[in-house]
């Protein structure tokens, strides 16, 4: 009778465990049913990026709420937010947050914008918060050229012009090149991130520490190596061509200070030897290592070459505040420098 009665006892556990299981299995399915529901998006407004005179880029993060959403920005000079941009790419969809972006340009120099992210689905729409960014300031050149030299210029793909110098046979930019554009017309993505920098393998440029227009822009040399990054009708100088253009100036122990921008303005003290006799200019913009970091704004000014020194480095020339020599280095592909371009 015991032995029946404890059999009959272990009975009922057993299947109270099963009902407990079944419960709990309903439960969690019930959860993650309720997890995978189609939902309104959710937007929230991140800070700008690469803020300039005229542009900057807005960034937002959306949860999409497993279903198709669409991204778009609002902003204007108030909250009545007038104008309205699509995010690119302009959609996302599943369960997991991303960012979301757009460039926009045409703003005005130092003015303060208002601006929201917008996302909707066909549960509903989700606005972001308000935030704000300002404008850089008008920029005015203060590049002391040589006024007793005439200078031409070249204008590049988005209307910029660059003042020109006749040095021997050969014509260069007497200004580092500062373009966003391939001469297709095709932008080149501008990296701030010195993480993403260093993982770069197509082009790109950077402003020397992100914020700098002063120099203009620098660029890695998968930038230099596509053969786009000068106007049509120019290109980047090669190592020969540099040689050229140094014994044309007096050979390699003076052109430092003969391409030199003269005076202290920009360059540190002593700037040794620059006179600028021929125009040149050269203005010390620094670079910025292959890891993101940047380095010697003042004291060096880099300039790409279109050569190669080996499958992972690219020759640059290179001039200082303290001698007029012209130095010959292999930098990382994945640095950046500055660019002069050559007329064809």
């Amino acid at each position: 009778m015991k032995d029946k009665n404890r059999y009959l006892t272990d009975i009922a556990l057993a299947l109270a465990l099963m009902l407990i299981i079944v419960v709990s299995c309903k439960k969690d399915e019930k959860k993650e049913e309720e997890k995978n529901t189609p939902a309104a998006p959710s937007a929230y407004t991140d800070s700008v990026s690469y803020i300039s005179q005229t542009w900057t880029t807005l960034n937002a993060i959306v949860t999409p709420g497993y279903l198709m959403t669409t991204v778009k920005f609002e902003y204007d000079t108030s909250t009545a937010y007038t104008h309205t941009v699509s995010a690119n790419p302009d959609t996302i969809s599943g369960k997991t947050s991303g960012k979301r972006s757009i460039e926009i340009t045409g703003l005005k120099p130092n003015t303060r914008y208002h601006f929201r992210a917008v996302a909707t689905n066909s549960m509903g729409t989700s606005i972001g918060s308000d935030r704000t960014f300002t404008t850089l300031a008008e920029y005015t050149p203060d590049i002391v050229f040589n006024t007793d030299l005439v200078y031409d210029q070249v204008t590049d793909i988005q209307g910029r012009t660059y003042k020109t110098i006749q040095l021997g046979s050969q014509v260069w930019m007497a200004e580092n090149l500062a373009t966003r554009q391939y001469n297709d017309g095709t932008t080149i993505p501008q990296v701030s991130n010195p993480t993403f920098w260093q993982a770069l393998t197509d082009g790109a440029l950077c402003w020397y520490e992100n914020s700098s227009t002063l120099y203009g822009s620098l660029y890695n040399w998968h930038a230099v190596n596509s053969g786009k990054l000068c106007p049509a009708g120019w290109h980047v100088p090669t190592d020969e061509e540099w040689n050229t253009m140094i014994a044309a100036v007096g050979g390699n122990n003076i052109a430092g200070g003969k391409l030199k921008e003269a005076g202290t303005l920009h360059w540190l003290t002593p700037n040794t030897g620059a006179d600028n006799s021929t125009g040149f200019t050269a203005v010390p913009g620094g670079y910025r290592y292959y890891t993101g970091t940047f380095s010697n704004s003042k004291r060096y000014g880099y300039w790409w070459t279109g050569n190669e020194s080996t499958s992972t480095n690219g020759y640059v020339r290179a001039m200082n505040y303290s001698y007029t020599y012209i130095d010959r280095l292999s930098f990382d592909k994945r640095s950046g420098a500055s660019v002069r371009c050559i007329k064809d």
